[in-house]
């Protein structure tokens, strides 16, 4: 499959058997990649850790949803689902742009890589600080119950070493852009999380906050999907 650079206002598959269409054409480039001679040094670990798991997940939720609204009249069978900027739109766009990086990964500049590198760090430590804030402000009145003040403190010095890790300034390659960074992977907070000390209704809703954060990454900055897939998408986050 020829994976080609699309020029900006390219419609997205918005209808169900194209969306199918764009997930068969994946899966076959996944293949393509996995198949390619060892010499072409093909990232594979790349594509099981964070290319194949975010299409597979795609892929069964979008077809329980198609099906649902096939024979729910409630749904009706519209595509209005599948429109640009629709949350179906926004991953498989994630997809398509892991796999173009992947395989046009000698053609990407080296500045490109620092500043998408660079990004996802900033993104990160925004991430870690805006989860700190948002945790300490919401258990305000919880202060008490069991687990909450662990909580803080770890938050606090998660955010305060995402803060401390230093920017990429000479050099950055497709390793360092594929990064997945997950505040729930610091091991006190795993600990806590994993725990029976910490409050059940917290723990749920931290639960939810980490299972939307690890289907982001790793993530990218709006520029990369207008000019490597040339559509206009609002990344997780909306940052630029």
């Amino acid at each position: 499959m020829s994976f080609t650079k699309r020029s900006k206002g390219d419609a997205c598959p918005i209808t169900v058997p194209k969306f199918r269409r764009h997930i068969a054409q994946a899966e076959q480039t996944i293949n393509e990649l996995k198949s390619a001679p060892v010499d072409e040094k093909v990232p594979i670990g790349l594509l099981e850790d964070c290319v194949e798991p975010r299409l597979k997940s795609l892929k069964s939720d979008f077809e329980n949803e198609a099906n649902a609204r096939s024979h729910s009249s409630f749904f009706g069978t519209e595509s209005k689902w599948l429109q640009p900027g629709s949350r179906y739109q926004i991953r498989l766009a994630h997809v398509e742009l892991m796999l173009y990086l992947i395989r046009r990964r000698s053609e990407i500049s080296r500045n490109d890589w620092l500043n998408i590198a660079n990004w996802q760090l900033a993104t990160h430590r925004e991430a870690c600080h805006r989860l700190q804030i948002s945790y300490h402000k919401a258990t305000t009145p919880h202060a008490d119950l069991p687990g909450v003040q662990s909580v803080r403190a770890i938050l606090l010095s998660t955010r305060k070493a995402a803060y401390a890790q230093c920017d990429f300034v000479d050099n950055a390659d497709i390793y360092d852009a594929f990064v997945r960074r997950n505040v729930f992977d610091q091991p006190e907070l795993r600990g806590l999380l994993d725990s029976d000390t910490m409050d059940l209704k917290a723990k749920a809703e931290m639960n939810k906050i980490e299972v939307g954060l690890v289907a982001q990454q790793p993530a990218f900055p709006k520029w990369c999907y207008e000019t490597f897939l040339g559509r206009e998408i609002v990344p997780a986050g909306g940052k630029s």
